[in-house]
């Protein structure tokens, strides 16, 4: 049966990579079980050559922590494959590595899990990825403008996300230290590309130690510009958005960025 992305929906869509070989059984067994068949790889080459050879596949859902190629590196290879079809990626990451968290999230990282994990969490991040997949094919097949195309808002926030990397790269790091417009930053992005945030992944995205991100969440919060809600899909999950009034002032703010620059806006 071939489903909205044009492939053959009982072909696995998913997956999964883990040097750890019971990681990926017990995954790939609970996924299965939850109605998502997937393939497996040991190692970050072999999940290249998996997804080179399987079209079908939509979501890669990646350790951080391996040998020679980690997940990191993966991800940044599988952006420059330029497939035809779009693919989501799910990080898995430990106590250990959940500094790294940042650089995946900068490389579009759709979400992250934090180990250790059920396969049930994993299915329901899995689920969110092929929503997000199954919306981009649906704009990317949409009727083209007719008049001058405008910067997309995802693009655009995330060009400021990349803008906010290169700042760090080039001044000290630490002499912008306050996560709190990261935090602001990392909203508009994950609310303009339809993908919810969570509390943990908003202290992780922001670069700050855990105790000050989430002083910082809780200011913003009290300023009126974000809320938290509990996740309708896992009531254990936090998930934080703009309120009205945060969003339409960062809304403000990139239109102003974007009128500077002479760009049009949608």
């Amino acid at each position: 049966m071939v489903g909205a992305t044009g492939v053959d929906s009982e072909l696995p869509r998913v997956l999964l990579v883990d040097d750890d070989p019971d990681v990926l059984i017990e995954l790939s067994e609970g996924l299965a079980m939850l109605g998502l068949p997937s393939l497996t790889a040991n190692t970050p080459v072999e999940a290249i050559d998996l997804v080179q050879r399987n079209e079908q596949l939509q979501v890669v859902v990646t350790d951080l922590q391996m040998p020679r190629i980690d997940g990191i590196e993966l991800l940044q290879k599988l952006a420059l494959m330029g497939r035809k079809r779009p693919l989501a990626t799910i990080i898995i990451t430990g106590h250990a590595s959940l500094d790294r968290a940042v650089g995946a999230l900068r490389l579009n990282a759709v979400d992250f899990l934090q180990k250790p994990l059920l396969p049930e969490e994993v299915a329901q991040a899995v689920r969110r990825a092929f929503s997000l997949v199954e919306d981009s094919v649906r704009q990317a097949n949409g009727p083209a403008p007719m008049a001058e195309k405008p910067v997309a808002r995802p693009n655009y926030l995330k060009t400021l996300v990349a803008a906010r990397a290169d700042r760090d790269a080039i001044f000290q790091s630490d002499l912008f230290s306050d996560p709190a417009w990261d935090m602001l930053l990392d909203l508009a992005v994950a609310e303009a590309s339809g993908r919810p945030i969570s509390v943990t992944s908003l202290c992780i995205a922001s670069g700050a130690p855990t105790t000050t991100a989430l002083r910082r969440i809780d200011e913003l919060r009290d300023a009126g510009l974000i809320e938290r809600r509990p996740d309708p899909a896992d009531r254990r999950r936090i998930i934080v958005e703009l309120t009205e009034s945060g969003r339409q002032r960062m809304e403000t703010f990139v239109k102003r960025q974007a009128e500077r620059l002479g760009l049009p806006l949608d």
